[in-house]
């Protein structure tokens, strides 16, 4: 079993071309949650067919503005099958850059499992501390997951 920690970079790289960060949060939350969607989906461990269909979901996020998606894979030659990915949205508009890391990340034992079925219900890290009935050693795992 395995699942994908998704992260969005939030600081410009130096050297660079565009500035990452600088789109709105709603904007980036919504290519997260179409690649969380997306990559939920067989898609055949495919960067062609993330890429197809991601490309599909975002033009409801950025309507028919220009825009341009790479996605790449990076894996483990002795895993090939264990790839995380890489997705860069560049808006031609506002010069704006959105990038998203998928990290495959297996699922191994109960104490994983445990903290992902948790991290699936809360939104952000702060609501962990908020937790009662947990155990505060899954803290920092639950975390992990959001």
């Amino acid at each position: 079993m395995h699942t994908f920690l998704l992260r969005a970079q939030q600081k410009r790289w130096p050297g660079w071309a565009g500035d990452v960060g600088q789109n709105s949060t709603d904007t980036v939350n919504k290519v997260k949650q179409l690649l969380k969607e997306t990559l939920k989906k067989d898609f055949k461990n495919s960067k062609r067919v993330l890429k197809e269909r991601m490309d599909q979901g975002l033009v409801n996020v950025f309507g028919f503005a220009l825009y341009h998606l790479w996605v790449d894979a990076m894996w483990r030659s002795s895993t090939p099958e264990k790839k995380s990915f890489f997705v860069k949205i560049m808006v031609f508009k506002d010069k704006k850059d959105i990038i998203i890391t998928a990290e495959y990340k297996e699922i191994k034992n109960l104490k994983s499992l445990s903290a992902m079925v948790v991290a699936r219900c809360l939104k952000e890290n702060e609501d962990v501390d908020k937790l009662e009935n947990v155990p505060k050693c899954l803290f920092d795992d639950i975390k992990e997951f959001l």
